[in-house]
């Protein structure tokens, strides 16, 4: 015999929730396991099995499987769960470790992979093993480990990272290192930064603006504001572009009034860029303009909107709240 009320309710729950362990993971969750299964048994892509992971919002549960499966797997299919685990973005002290370990792999996709993972998850213990790759003869390696110190954001990255720069021989690593070293936020490089504004490569110039821009450097704003005083389209754009990762106090003042600019794909852009730096009027805007918008011109701002990830039920309030709707 149950114990009598309120006793007998709190058993009735106990009883219910052993029920639905013993049943197994219910509903998204079940469907999450058979995508795994699917996975893991070479039936389904990876990157199908990642966009139906993240669809059914069971990033956790899988993360915490794949780990169990890398234990068990080798050759490529190891490769491809680090894949797996990176794009699924889950902070988790294992992964890390998993990551970490990665990046001292012999195998080169571990290590890129394993260097892109400590960047998802912006990890602290990452930053010295990855400034380490900077000097990596492989290219692949020095990539990934500035990219992702840029993500991390850890001002200890800063200084190597433009050091790496100096002697890099790939342009296009060599301005990847110096925007991640800005978003690294070290103000004591901003010295460093400035010179690069006179460099005699159009490309270093630009880098080194934006990289003043994510540390909100007095340099970027009046670096910008003489782009957008142009003629040119391209530079404008430019100008807009600067502005990429930086948070929306710093972009704000410049890229605002680009919201009233002629041009589509200027104002749709700066909207996206001050969104992601965390103006949650800019996502009204754009929304508010893309519905506005008929043919070729919506799609500029759809695209931007497709980059945030937009979910339906969130543009729906929006235009419900403007009376579009």
């Amino acid at each position: 015999m149950l114990p009598s009320s309120p006793m007998k309710r709190w058993w009735v729950v106990l009883i219910l929730c052993v029920g639905s362990l013993a049943l197994g993971r219910p509903n998204n969750g079940a469907e999450a396991a058979r995508v795994l299964d699917d996975f893991l048994g070479g039936r389904l892509a990876l990157n199908a099995a990642i966009n139906r992971v993240q669809f059914l919002g069971e990033e956790r549960y899988v993360s915490s499987e794949l780990v169990q499966a890398m234990r068990r797997a080798s050759g490529k299919q190891r490769g491809q769960i680090l894949e797996f685990l990176v794009a699924l973005g889950v902070r988790d002290p294992e992964l890390e470790h998993l990551y970490l370990s990665a990046l001292r792999s012999d195998d080169l996709g571990e290590v890129m992979s394993g260097a892109r993972g400590l960047g998802r998850i912006k990890s602290a213990e990452g930053v010295k093993p990855l400034i380490e790759k900077l000097s990596s003869s492989l290219l692949g390696p020095r990539r990934e480990a500035a990219r992702a110190l840029g993500e991390i954001g850890r001002p200890a990255a800063s200084a190597p990272l433009l050091k790496a720069a100096k002697t890099e021989v790939d342009l296009d690593l060599r301005i990847l290192m110096i925007v991640a070293a800005g978003r690294s936020g070290d103000k004591k490089q901003i010295p460093a930064l400035e010179a690069l504004l006179k460099d005699d490569s159009e490309s270093t110039r630009l880098a080194g603006a934006q990289a003043l821009c994510a540390m909100g450097a007095p340099k970027c704003a009046q670096f910008a504001s003489t782009l957008l005083a142009s003629k040119d389209r391209n530079e404008r754009f430019q100008a807009v572009m600067l502005f990429e990762g930086a948070p929306a106090k710093v972009s704000s003042p410049t890229l605002t009034p680009v919201l009233k600019d002629p041009d589509d794909r200027l104002r749709a852009r700066a909207a996206r860029i001050l969104v992601q730096g965390g103006d949650p009027k800019a996502l009204e805007w754009l929304v508010i303009e893309s519905a506005k918008a008929t043919g070729e011109h919506r799609l500029v701002y759809e695209d931007e909107l497709e980059r945030l990830r937009l979910t339906d039920e969130l543009r729906q309030a929006i235009l419900k709240k403007a009376g579009l709707q």
